[in-house]
């Protein structure tokens, strides 16, 4: 009996999120409003109060909700609105930097990781002999200040010799890949969903339980050089993915 409560309180909780998203997401609450109390949101719904709570919780640890003490729950001012997470362009790979710039968010990255590394798997990755120098850059990507990525990027290091004298925290990657005429512009794309590890989390400032876009790709350039490896854990609470499907 019990445990066909719990069930029965995480349908019902499930629906009144989807409800509340929607309504946040269509204007209907606008960023800052203040929601109905508990109690009034359940008899609004027909719920009971501890299904409001678990689902205003979950809208919290979601962000689209916060809390003030003593005042209510509140709609969160989005930092970056959802945006469109196709990285294939019309000119190839936009990336993380093209794509905030074409939804009006300023990027910003903080460089975790960099340098040349010899003997591992991504030299294989790449198409390389194993003892081939690899150039690594592990990045948190910011869109407005707010984490909304990490990126593990490897690329040949013979192709890009200069990597070392750029700062990556304030130069897009793929602009000076494109200045060195090696931008990528094909790609093998792997996606899927799934929980972060505790160190893309913090990163990343999520819940255990917040879902992740896992990007694995490989990027050719025009001329057919592998280019490009890299792993990128995305918020999805920040992305929408959309593809165009042939019949």
């Amino acid at each position: 009996m019990e445990k066909q409560k719990e069930i029965e309180k995480g349908s019902a909780s499930y629906q009144l999120q989807k409800i509340l998203i929607k309504m946040i997401e269509d204007g209907e609450y606008l960023p800052g409003e203040k929601l109905y109390s508990e109690r009034a949101m359940a008899n609004k719904y027909g719920v009971s109060r501890m299904t409001v709570q678990y689902a205003f919780n979950e809208l919290v640890k979601k962000g689209y909700l916060y809390r003030v003490r003593g005042s209510g729950t509140f709609v969160r001012k989005s930092v970056v609105e959802k945006m469109n997470l196709n990285y294939l362009s019309e000119r190839g790979n936009g990336g993380i930097t093209a794509i905030a710039r074409k939804h009006g968010a300023q990027i910003s990255s903080k460089v975790l990781t960099e340098g040349v590394v010899r003997g591992t798997c991504f030299s294989v990755k790449l198409g390389l002999e194993r003892d081939a120098d690899v150039y690594v850059l592990h990045r948190v990507r910011y869109g407005n200040g707010e984490p909304i990525a990490v990126e593990y990027t490897y690329v040949p290091a013979e192709l890009f010799p200069e990597m070392s004298e750029i700062d990556f925290e304030k130069v897009s990657l793929y602009d000076y890949m494109d200045s060195v005429s090696h931008m990528p512009i094909n790609f093998m794309q792997k996606l899927q969903i799934i929980e972060a590890s505790q160190k893309e989390r913090t990163y990343l400032e999520l819940g255990r339980k917040d879902p992740v876009y896992y990007f694995e790709f490989v990027g050719y350039d025009r001329e057919g050089n592998i280019v490009e490896y890299t792993e990128s854990y995305t918020r999805c609470d920040k992305f929408i993915y959309t593809f165009d499907a042939l019949v």
